[in-house]
């Protein structure tokens, strides 16, 4: 059986007027026919954030919206909310403390579930610190580095949703481009992927994405990493490799992650000058 959807955007996505962002990934789940799940536990202010989000997805169309807040294991084994999971179309982890979202429901029969429902084909979406918490592997912490030093990001174990993909979230307007490097540079074997502010990567179960948004997903691929000195020198101290790959898609672009391949859109720009052939080419 294949996957579902894992729907991964960078924090601070339209949630007013037009919401092409939570519209694509209420649609993913069935449009008006959608039973959505929302999951709140990372965020700091449940209250404000489900005010907001169930504004958001009834405008996209979706009717059938339940919230929920576990802060503990006990209450992420409740019956009741198990029962919820299995009728749910799509699950949604809103954004806060992707730590607090781990260490509190990691291991629990919710988040196990989980990932055994998104196997069977469940749509999984996440926004922020949500995002971050989909790989094995995730930045917990971190500071934000233009360069690659081994003290810039603080790894921990995520909710393994995915096994090869290292998350960061509100990637440009925090300048994380260095700490995304630093944790691909100790896990190598693994794809970094940087997502803008209002900005998603769709991933399926092919591992075939396509982005859309207002801003970019940056790739970054150690897989032909030549050499690297992230585990000699200082920590505080910016690392050099050769052989790292870079990837930046925009709005539009499609492609396999597996094969690393990738293709843009077709543009059409309004009001562009139209440029005549050169007869004598």
């Amino acid at each position: 059986m294949e996957r579902g959807i894992l729907f991964a955007i960078g924090g601070r996505e339209k949630k007013t007027r037009e919401t092409p962002v939570l519209e694509r990934f209420v649609a993913l789940c069935g449009g008006a026919d959608a039973r959505l799940l929302v999951l709140s536990t990372a965020s700091s202010d449940p209250t404000t954030k489900v005010a907001e989000y169930d504004a958001a997805f009834r405008a996209c169309g979706a009717r059938d919206v339940a919230f929920v807040h576990p802060q503990k294991r006990e209450e992420a084994d409740a019956p009741k909310l198990l029962a919820t999971l299995e009728s749910a179309t799509g699950v949604f982890l809103v954004g806060g403390n992707q730590l607090k979202l781990v260490s509190e429901l990691a291991g629990s029969k919710l988040v196990e579930r989980l990932g055994a429902r998104y196997r069977e084909g469940l749509h999984v979406g996440g926004t922020s610190a949500g995002a971050s918490a989909f790989g094995a592997v995730m930045i917990a912490r971190g500071r934000a580095r233009s360069a690659a030093r081994l003290d810039a990001p603080r790894m921990s174990p995520g909710f393994g949703l995915v096994s090869n993909l290292i998350f960061d979230q509100h990637f440009r307007a925090r300048d994380r481009f260095g700490r995304l490097l630093a944790a691909v540079l100790c896990n190598p074997s693994m794809l970094g992927v940087g997502l803008d502010e209002d900005t998603a990567l769709e991933l399926d179960g092919r591992d075939c994405v396509q982005v859309m948004g207002s801003g970019s997903v940056t790739i970054v691929d150690g897989s032909r990493l030549e050499e690297s000195d992230i585990g000699v020198v200082p920590e505080d101290s910016p690392a050099g490799f050769v052989g790292m790959q870079l990837h930046v898609l925009t709005e539009g672009w499609t492609g396999d992650l597996s094969e690393g391949r990738f293709v843009r859109p077709p543009r059409i720009v309004e009001g562009a000058p139209e440029v005549e052939p050169d007869e004598t080419a």
